[in-house]
């Protein structure tokens, strides 16, 4: 997968920008609706991860990586550099401080709150520098929402 899409980069973007991507991790993440539109537009301003274990991104993802963008069932659009992360353990940290703290950069509503209570542990990226590629299709399988890719 990851010769894959630094083939499709190569035809978008200059030599020099593909070498500083292929210095960094690189990461795919799955994202969807609303959610990906909010983080194109700008609006979304922190990517968030929750889950019961201890699973990618939690605690391996570091402010360098790069962050590649794919819609759930459809083609990467685009990429962004991460300006900060922060990981919380949900059994020292309450998801209300997350929730108060954070919900307008996250765009999310109550519904997503209450999905999200009974996880264990959160990661939160805030996002630098969004760069939008023209969309291409990658052979992905499998239902992870986060894969590191190097």
């Amino acid at each position: 997968m990851y010769d894959e899409i630094i083939n499709n980069l190569k035809q978008q973007i200059s030599n020099e920008e593909l070498d500083e991507l292929k210095n960094h991790n690189l990461h795919l993440g799955i994202f969807t609706e609303p959610y990906l539109t909010y983080m194109l537009d700008g609006k979304k301003t922190i990517e968030s991860r929750f889950s019961k274990n201890k699973i990618l991104p939690y605690n391996q993802i570091c402010k360098d990586d790069i962050i590649l963008v794919k819609k759930s069932s459809g083609d990467v659009l685009a990429y962004f550099t991460i300006k900060d992360i922060l990981f919380f353990d949900l059994s020292k940290t309450k998801i209300d401080e997350i929730k108060f703290n954070y919900s307008k950069q996250l765009c999310v509503g109550e519904d997503f709150w209450k999905n999200k209570q009974n996880s264990n542990y959160a990661t939160l990226i805030v996002i630098d520098k969004i760069v939008k590629l023209n969309p291409f299709h990658i052979n992905k399988r499998g239902m992870q929402t986060w894969i590191k890719l190097n």
